[in-house]
């Protein structure tokens, strides 16, 4: 008896999952595609606004779009900041919660920008011959700690601009390697290293502060600007790399790194 009362209840198991199955509307690749993506929340300094990012799909165009987006704290007021055709992304809160620091390709490449926390007066703070890969806003908002990738052994930006175009223009397209890594997950290594720089807010010129390193900072593949901060005075960062020469595909040494905010020495 015990014995026919399971199969039963199982039997009828089957069959409910089944009809709930048939049901339910199908769940394909394309909602999946479909679905928008919400990443990087920033609470605003008192706590009363978070902005998002928001990644939507343009089917038709075959491409995604980023935009920046605000909310309080209650989960109300939800509202768009940015509506460029170009990806926004990366928000981050000034100080006194007043402006929002971001990263946008309008300009064509990817720079760092400010607007007002109401989505107003955007306005470009970095023009740079190469892309920003990421920043950090110091304390007192007078300047950005970026993430460029540059050649080691280039003195300035303009210098790794022009090696890159030398490149893309040549016709040639074979590689010499002398040490590893060769290609580091999806990516083919090009002689670039991610280094932090420093660059005043209104005037002034960027400074390299892992000058000469043959290391990354964020680190490669994953690595984000969470890996970086600011002194709570402003005057130093304090960042993660691992800087071990021909031993760097067997190593997991990361360590942490302190620099004056000025580069007036080199890391320790």
């Amino acid at each position: 008896m015990i014995r026919r009362t399971t199969c039963l209840a199982l039997a009828l198991l089957w069959v409910g999952s089944h009809l709930m199955a048939a049901a339910l509307p199908g769940f394909s690749a394309h909602e999946l595609v479909r679905m928008d993506r919400i990443s990087d929340p920033q609470p605003s300094p008192d706590g009363s606004r978070i902005a998002f990012v928001r990644r939507q799909t343009d089917i038709e165009a075959d491409k995604g779009r980023t935009d920046i987006w605000v909310v309080d704290g209650q989960g109300d007021d939800l509202r768009r900041l940015t509506d460029h055709e170009a990806s926004d992304s990366g928000p981050r809160w000034s100080a006194d919660g007043s402006s929002l620091y971001f990263l946008s390709s309008r300009s064509g490449s990817s720079q760092v920008w400010r607007l007002g926390s109401d989505g107003e007066g955007a306005k470009q703070i970095t023009d740079l011959p190469l892309d920003v890969n990421g920043f950090v806003l110091s304390p007192d908002g007078a300047s950005l700690a970026l993430a460029l990738d540059v050649f080691p052994d280039c003195e300035s930006l303009s210098c790794t601009r022009e090696r890159l175009d030398e490149q893309e223009a040549a016709k040639a397209t074979g590689r010499i390697y002398d040490q590893l890594f060769v290609r580091h997950w999806d990516t083919w290594k090009d002689g670039r290293r991610s280094h932090l720089f420093i660059h005043p807010i209104g005037a002034g010129s960027v400074v390299d502060l892992m000058s000469g390193m043959h290391a990354d900072s964020p680190s490669k593949p994953f690595g984000g600007m969470e890996e970086v901060a600011f002194t709570p005075d402003g005057k130093g960062l304090v960042f993660t790399a691992r800087d071990v020469g021909s031993a760097e595909p067997w190593s997991t040494d990361f360590d942490l790194y302190h620099v004056p905010a000025d580069g007036s020495s080199p890391p320790r």
